[in-house]
């Protein structure tokens, strides 16, 4: 089955358009009003190929339609959005790629930014933000220990002085790393914390879980990150709400966040509510946590690993992640 969405003034122009895209196989899946306009939208799927065209295609040995309808059917398994499920069809169209997993990747390079953790990217110290429950600790750990293997000065600071227990695990990773934890209360403690540090170590701040939709958490969040040249990354976990997803990321995204983390990849197999974060955001894709385990398990994420996850088969129950495209 092959989606598209069309915006029209109204309904009946939006449906001209779908008689003129897809002809008398049309099925009407959803008329909404636009979200940022006072058109209308009208998705609709088109459930089979006129068998002249498929005949020709066959001849031909074109299998373009079959990647792409491939492509289509993947989106779908994941729950993602319809409007980026257009607009990634769109471009995995007009690539060259001679695959399907290729066609996606061509088109989650043009429609997304990536731009993962690595440490020569990180240069302000980093705060991890976000929901309560999302890993934000254990992300915090993760990158220390990334900095550590690659022998580059770090320190590990806490804001959490809230949830119970949470100064305690950072403080455990700590000292499994060598090193200490730092707790900062106020935002004057943590930019002095910061200001402290040697000239070439890394900042990796844990704050405690914020709710998107209180102005007073949002707002004690954003004098934490106005202390000093800090870089909020937003973690976010894989497998929720498609629509609840964008909406937390917009929130944060208010917050100068401009990347974030996905974690739970490894108990996760819908990823729509990944890219519906990206797309929300916008924010770029940065890493992704395919264990809990504080020691491994955090890679960056590239188009075409991206695209090797959500077009793997969904018979399998633990994602199998290109750790070697990652890299590259």
């Amino acid at each position: 089955m092959r989606l598209k969405s069309f915006t029209a003034p109204s309904v009946a122009e939006a449906m001209a358009l779908v008689c003129e895209a897809f002809g008398d196989n049309a099925v009407i899946i959803s008329t909404q009003a636009e979200d940022d306009g006072p058109g209308v939208v009208v998705t609709a799927a088109l459930e089979s190929r006129d068998s002249e065209e498929e005949l020709a295609a066959l001849l031909s040995g074109d299998d373009r339609r079959e990647q792409i309808d491939a492509v289509d059917s993947a989106l779908g398994f994941h729950g993602v959005p319809a409007r980026s499920v257009q607009q990634l069809l769109d471009a995995a169209e007009m690539s060259a790629a001679g695959d399907a997993s290729a066609a996606l990747a061509s088109a989650l390079k043009a429609q997304f930014r990536f731009a993962g953790l690595t440490l020569k990217s990180i240069s302000r110290p980093i705060m991890l933000v976000g929901a309560p429950g999302v890993g934000k600790s254990v992300t915090a750990a993760k990158i220390g220990t990334r900095a550590l293997l690659a022998k580059r000065p770090f320190q590990m600071i806490s804001t959490d002085s809230v949830r119970a227990g949470a100064i305690d695990q950072l403080a455990a990773y700590a000292d499994i790393m060598g090193t200490e934890l730092k707790a900062a209360e106020t935002p004057t403690d943590l930019r002095n914390l910061i200001a402290e540090a040697p000239r070439d170590a890394i900042s990796i701040i844990d704050t405690s879980g914020a709710n998107p939709f209180s102005t007073e958490d949002m707002g004690g969040l954003a004098k934490l990150i106005d202390c000093a040249p800090i870089e909020p990354v937003l973690v976010a976990p894989a497998g929720g709400d498609v629509a609840e997803a964008g909406d937390v990321a917009g929130c944060f995204r208010g917050l100068g966040v401009s990347r974030f983390v996905a974690t739970r990849l490894d108990m996760t197999r819908r990823l729509g509510s990944v890219l519906a974060t990206a797309a929300a955001g916008p924010l770029a894709f940065s890493d992704v946590s395919i264990s809990a385990h504080a020691a491994r398990g955090l890679k960056s994420l590239t188009a075409r690993a991206l695209a090797r996850l959500l077009m793997r088969d969904p018979e399998i129950s633990q994602p199998h992640f290109p750790a070697r495209e990652a890299a590259q």
